[in-house]
Order: C-alpha cells, then sequence, then structure tokens
C-alpha cells in the first residue's frame, strides 16, 4: 500500500538559488568591511555611564515642554503626545484612535525610578 503511485519522481534540486558571495574567509574584500575572521565573535555591549543629575549642574535640555497632535479628517487618523520634565521627572501622556473607534491613552511618568505607564480607553 504505501508504495509509491504513478511512477512519481520528485522534482530536480536547482543547480543554484543564489549567487556566491564575493567575501568569503579566503578572498576577503574591504569594500563592505573588515574581513569576515577580522569580525568579533562575542559581541559585548558597551555600557555608557549616565550623566550625574547631582549638584547645581542640570542636565542639558532641561527643562523642556513640548506637544503636537495629528488630525487628519480625511483618513480619520487622530493621534497627539504631551510631554514635560524638570530634569529630574519625565510625564506625559499620548493618544491613539484605534481602528475600532477608541482611543487608547497612555499616561507616563518616570522619576528615576523607570518608565511607569497607565494604559486606558475611551
Amino acid at each position: 500500500m504505501a508504495a509509491p503511485q504513478y511512477n512519481y519522481e520528485p522534482p530536480a534540486a536547482p543547480s543554484s538559488l543564489y549567487e556566491t558571495p564575493v567575501q568569503s574567509i579566503e578572498n576577503p574584500s574591504l569594500e563592505y568591511g573588515p574581513p569576515l575572521e577580522a569580525q568579533p565573535q562575542n559581541l559585548v555591549p558597551r555600557v555608557v555611564t549616565p550623566p550625574s543629575t547631582s549638584g547645581t549642574t542640570a542636565m542639558a535640555g532641561m527643562p523642556y515642554d513640548f506637544q503636537w497632535d495629528v488630525q487628519d479628517t480625511d483618513s480619520g487618523n487622530t493621534f497627539s503626545h504631551v510631554e514635560n520634565s524638570d530634569g529630574q521627572t519625565t510625564q506625559g501622556e499620548y493618544r491613539v484612535l484605534l481602528p475600532d473607534g477608541r482611543t487608547q491613552v497612555v499616561k507616563f511618568f518616570d522619576n528615576g525610578g523607570g518608565f511607569n505607564a497607565v494604559v486606558t480607553y475611551e
């Protein structure tokens, strides 16, 4: 019963699906970067120390306050973003009109302890 029927022969595998790469370990090319053997095998993240907020020196760009919104009546798209920071605490909210007609509202703040958000729907 399990014997092949109708003299079926599977199609032959293609001889080549892709062009042979120009750069290889045996034939390195510097046109697109260092040779393959020179590229690092273990990528270690570079940790950058954040700027200090202690003392009287304010962080660059602080304080700030901005807002923007889009109301495109042709497409029905409506979204907005309001945010402010005094250098210690960042807070704000953004709103997005969802396809089902609800508006997603995300109120957020970060006082140095991480991003905190409350998501509601109107």
